[in-house]
């Protein structure tokens, strides 16, 4: 008998105090399943992901869009942080910047170590410049400064006429190693947003630059990482970023969101007996997604202007234009605003470099001509 009473004490205390360790599982079900719908509705427009392989990728890792060596979804519990609250666990500088607003705008612009560069004089492309005064290199104005000892451009205008970002901070050059790696180094795999790793495609911006600098034009490159932690928010990241940039330089003429390209059957070109990285203009019309974007054509002529004058002065640069549908890459906040998809993970970064410089010129033509 007391067994039997000592067994029916505890049913009660059992029903008075139901296992919580289901209901958890329930909330943590709930819980996940709203953050992955979070990423197909948040994260997709604008991203060249259609969502039936957005979802495929989530149910199947290994078809996922992104190459190897890119943190991908180890970082989805990190990503789902940043996402609510902005703040990243793997950068404290995250919780200062969030909390404290004001400190931002004590910021100074990375600068990167200096690197060699074959420069546009010694390809014999463009005359050699002349030197600005050392008061006109304005630290704040740009991400990348010119070294004080380097030759250097024409007299900068006080405001940016070009903004240079990188919506995929991540990519790297490999050149003829690409294919027998197996693309496992394509990307960098930063270690937090504030990582002050110098990327290939970042290298490349910044030549890029330098390079307009050297013809008098006043540059704004932006080093912000915009594909850490997760690879599918880094064009609401970089959208964020140009917002901001605009907002604060409103006379900024050209916007450019340099990339490096990946399967591209032949990505060199020979000119003047040098290797160079072809270059590929993308545009969003945005035209079959439901995002707003009225003013495509603006962009497309801007495209076709760019290419137009590449050609007549580097014949073969250019890559003919891609204009994709599904997408907008921020392009609707400028009208003069294009991805410039220089060279691919099979080029080396010399010969990015050159495409930079040769991009450089012809840009300097365009605004002469405006």
């Amino acid at each position: 008998m007391d067994m039997v009473k000592i067994i029916r004490r505890q049913r009660k205390r059992r029903d008075k105090h139901p296992q919580l360790l289901p209901l958890f599982f329930i909330i943590l079900l709930c819980f996940g399943i709203a953050f992955f719908a979070s990423q197909i509705f948040m994260a997709l427009p604008g991203i060249d992901h259609l969502l039936a392989r957005s979802i495929l990728s989530w149910g199947m890792p290994t078809i996922s869009g992104e190459e190897l060596g890119y943190p991908g979804w180890d970082y989805t519990a990190r990503s789902l942080i940043y996402m609510i609250t902005d703040y990243d666990l793997g950068n404290p500088q995250s919780f200062l910047k969030n909390t404290l607003p004001t400190i931002t705008s004590l910021q100074r612009y990375q600068v990167f170590p200096e690197r060699s560069f074959t420069l546009l004089p010694e390809l014999g492309f463009a005359p050699e410049p002349t030197r600005p005064s050392a008061s006109l290199l304005d630290p704040i104005l740009m991400q990348d400064r010119l070294d004080p000892s380097e030759s250097s451009v024409r007299a900068l205008p006080s405001d940016p006429q070009v903004l240079i970002y990188h919506t995929h901070s991540s990519e790297m050059y490999l050149g003829p190693l690409a294919a027998q790696q197996n693309y496992r180094d394509a990307h960098y795999v930063f270690r937090s947003a504030s990582d002050e790793k110098t990327t290939g495609v970042m290298e490349v911006g910044r030549h890029l630059a330098k390079a307009l600098q050297r013809y008098g034009i006043s540059v704004l490159h932006d080093t912000r990482i915009h594909d850490f932690p997760s690879l599918a928010r880094s064009y609401l990241n970089s959208e964020r970023t140009v917002r901001e940039i605009l907002g604060r330089h409103p006379n900024i003429q050209f916007v450019f969101d340099v990339h490096r390209d990946a399967g591209v059957p032949e990505p060199v070109v020979i000119i003047n007996g040098k290797r160079v990285a072809k270059v590929l203009l993308v545009l969003g019309t945005a035209q079959d997604i439901p995002q707003e974007h009225a003013n495509w054509q603006k962009n497309l002529q801007f495209a076709h202007e760019l290419q137009r004058t590449a050609e007549s002065m580097y014949p073969g640069l250019m890559r003919p234009i891609q204009v994709r549908r599904d997408a907008r890459y921020n392009q609707h906040l400028h009208p003069n605003s294009v991805i410039l998809e220089i060279g691919s993970v099979d080029n080396t970064l010399e010969e990015g470099l050159l495409a930079a410089e040769l991009l450089a010129a012809v840009i300097q033509r365009i605004m002469g001509n405006q």
